[in-house]
């Protein structure tokens, strides 16, 4: 008791503050309309303030539940887009189907795995031999742009050698004129490669198309990119060439594998009667 009334002598001229406050309110609030709207006002702000916040912090505690239900549409909108997307490729497989080019067959396949920032990047593709994916088929977008080539199989995946790697080569062409030259990635920029050994008197401009040469590895005429910049090596009398890849390949999602028939063919007759590997 004596504690008690030790506190009320600390806190009675507050208390009577308090007490005093609560009876102005009171008269301000009924003495006329317009005090009684405008503390009802006052009332409205504060609870919608503390409202507010009592449901800005139910919000950051249910965020843990709502990234879940996101990441949950975006695998479904994810799987809707692969349908779509194999639909675009089955579409653009029987359009090549349509043109009677028995000289290449076609394996559609989606990538599962890619590397963009390395020297030697390598991407994954998820058909194999079972698939009849074999070593050095070429790879291409499924919008026809040059991508890469197959260098190992096995029964259900495939890794390709990215155009993105400095082991890479390919032959490539002008389309307008034929000249040719050793395409390669020198590293660095992942949109640029560069395109060798295209003798100085070839007729070279900025924007020029340029496309792959048959090979073992890639059919003709598949595009790979636009000539961006060029210069001259005087010493072995050819131009160093700058292309811009066509192709995006980090965005890399859907691509065909293409097998050139008779250069397969041609290569196994090699193998048979001269005894030439294709790993040498």
């Amino acid at each position: 008791m004596y504690r008690l009334l030790l506190f009320l002598r600390r806190i009675y001229v507050f208390a009577i503050f308090l007490l005093l406050e609560g009876l102005a309110l009171h008269y301000y609030a009924n003495s006329t309309v317009h005090s009684r709207a405008r503390l009802l006002g006052m009332s409205d702000n504060v609870v919608g303030g503390v409202y507010g916040a009592i449901a800005g912090a139910g919000r950051y505690m249910s965020l843990g539940r709502t990234n879940r239900l996101l990441e949950d549409k975006v695998v479904a909108l994810e799987n809707e887009l692969a349908v779509y997307r194999d639909y675009l490729s089955q579409a653009a497989l029987d359009s090549i189907s349509t043109a009677e080019d028995f000289r290449h067959q076609y394996v559609v396949a989606r990538v599962v795995h890619n590397s963009i920032n390395k020297r030697e990047n390598f991407f994954t593709v998820d058909r194999g031999s079972r698939d009849g994916v074999e070593r050095g088929m070429a790879v291409v977008s499924i919008d026809g742009y040059m991508t890469g080539y197959v260098e190992r199989v096995s029964a259900g995946n495939a890794i390709c050698v990215s155009v993105l790697n400095t082991e890479f080569r390919a032959s490539g062409m002008f389309a307008g004129t034929g000249h040719f030259g050793s395409v390669s990635w020198p590293g660095g920029d992942p949109r640029v490669v560069r395109l060798s050994e295209v003798p100085k008197y070839a007729p070279v401009a900025k924007g020029d198309t340029i496309l792959t040469r048959s090979s073992l590895n890639f059919p003709e005429g598949i595009f790979i990119g636009r000539v961006e910049d060029y210069t001259v090596d005087e010493a072995r009398a050819s131009y160093e060439i700058d292309v811009k890849l066509g192709v995006d390949v980090a965005a890399l999602k859907v691509v065909l594998l293409v097998k050139n028939l008779e250069a397969f063919e041609r290569l196994r007759l090699e193998e048979e009667v001269l005894g030439v590997s294709d790993e040498e």
